[in-house]
């Protein structure tokens, strides 16, 4: 797997799409963070929005294994699944996701050779960033929301969907990311 960690985004990806399975825990790796924040910018507790994108990846990989991804662009293609995902279970079709406690540990199956500690410390982060991300007012949370889930979104589309200036939009997100980042690395001074 160490060799995996110099490899590039699209050498990975057409490794996962063959099949491998050290890729897919790779670009696990590299972007199941986003995803997870996507969904806490959706309101959806840390608990299940790791359910959430948890049941995202298996989703792609099945969808690979059966021969149906053709194409593989990350996050992006993580962030919407995980949002039709969240949509699915708010609408009741699927409810045990969203009452799922915080058992099961997702780190494990993200990043296999992780420490307990460093699962810890990535469980704390992302506590830390959804605590912030409530802390937001819902203007911020909701272009949050927009951006992320949409990776290939320009500030611009962002503002004509949420009816506000590209200025106000760029400056909110900034705001938003620079508080996520202090939470992150904030170490239990809360």
């Amino acid at each position: 797997m160490s060799e995996l960690v110099e490899l590039t985004e699209p050498q990975l990806v057409a490794r996962a799409l063959d099949g491998d399975r050290d890729a897919w825990g790779a670009l696990i790796a590299r972007h199941d963070h986003r995803v997870v924040l996507s969904l806490l910018a959706r309101g959806i507790a840390i608990g299940p929005a790791r359910e959430l994108a948890h049941q995202t990846w298996i989703r792609l990989i099945d969808r690979q294994r059966a021969g149906r991804l053709a194409r593989l662009e990350l996050p992006g293609l993580a962030v919407r699944q995980a949002a039709f995902l969240a949509l699915d279970a708010a609408r009741g079709a699927r409810p045990e996701v969203l009452s799922l406690d915080q058992a099961e540990d997702d780190a494990a199956f993200i990043d296999p050779d992780a420490s307990i500690e460093d699962r810890l410390i990535r469980r704390e982060e992302l506590e830390r960033a959804q605590a912030e991300l409530e802390r937001c007012s819902p203007l911020a949370r909701r272009l949050f929301a927009l951006v992320y889930a949409n990776p290939g979104m320009s500030h611009a589309e962002a503002a004509r969907q949420a009816g506000l200036s590209v200025q106000r939009v760029r400056q909110t997100l900034c705001e938003v990311r620079a508080r996520l980042r202090v939470a992150i690395e904030t170490q239990g001074r809360r």
